[in-house]
């Protein structure tokens, strides 16, 4: 335990320190099954907001009705009404609880959550590669990929941030008016919109940190080139969040 907390230590204020005890690509198991616990956390957020929005709108919507036929074989403009009217005698519109449509709509992302974190992992570890050769480096592909895995620490704390913000702002709202919906998120997000751009940032710094670092120990780098060759891709990355 002793032993653990040590090398947790070591690893949250010292990086540089933490790879060269521990050669990137040796680590590659261990940051696969960051990947993993990224992707749990990341489809466990998206349940959890689609929860939070959904009790966040009382409001009902009108819409028509499945459990009835078109129109044209209830009228009877295809022949003799009665091979086609099952269900004829339904209202052609019902009112459907508009949360429960927005969580019936947010479920088909699940599948970001699930497969998302392993593509970034992916692009991470060829792009790290790639900047490591081109800053004159020899990085091996065991452990840039395991410095992609590493860097998804802070994106867990980012989302742990971000799901308890909105935490904060949806368990307090109420969304009356389904045609204001997003005005109202929007105003409602305001005042938790700056601190969630603040930990995007020192989440992007972190990552900024470990990779330098790591990739410094695996491409055999020095401190400098090792911090532009990944503080360039993350500057793009991060713009492109941001914006």
């Amino acid at each position: 335990m002793a032993d653990a907390a040590r090398t947790l230590r070591q690893f949250l204020l010292s990086p540089r320190a933490f790879f060269e005890e521990r050669p990137p690509a040796r680590t590659l198991p261990i940051a696969a099954g960051l990947v993993v616990l990224l992707a749990a956390c990341l489809t466990a957020g998206i349940l959890a907001l689609e929860v939070l929005i959904e009790g966040a709108i009382d409001a009902t919507v009108t819409m028509d009705n499945p459990d009835r036929p078109p129109e044209p074989f209830c009228d009877g403009q295809f022949g003799e009404s009665g091979s086609f009217d099952d269900g004829c005698d339904e209202p052609r519109t019902i009112e459907r609880d508009a949360g429960t449509l927005v969580a019936e709509a947010m479920r088909r992302f699940l599948w970001i959550g699930m497969v998302g974190p392993f593509v970034m992992w992916f692009l991470g570890g060829v792009v790290l590669f790639g900047v490591g050769r081109l800053a004159g480096g020899d990085p091996s592909l065991g452990g840039t990929f395991a410095l992609a895995g590493w860097a998804t620490v802070p994106e867990i704390a980012r989302l742990a941030v971000g799901i308890g913000g909105l935490w904060l702002v949806l368990s307090n709202t109420t969304i009356t008016n389904v045609d204001q919906g997003s005005a109202a998120l929007e105003a409602a997000l305001a005042p938790v919109s700056p601190w969630l751009t603040l930990a995007s940032l020192l989440a992007i710094g972190w990552q900024w940190q470990i990779l330098t670092a790591g990739l410094a120990e695996d491409a055999d780098l020095s401190r400098a080139a090792s911090g532009v060759a990944v503080g360039v891709p993350l500057a793009i990355f991060g713009l492109l969040y941001l914006l």
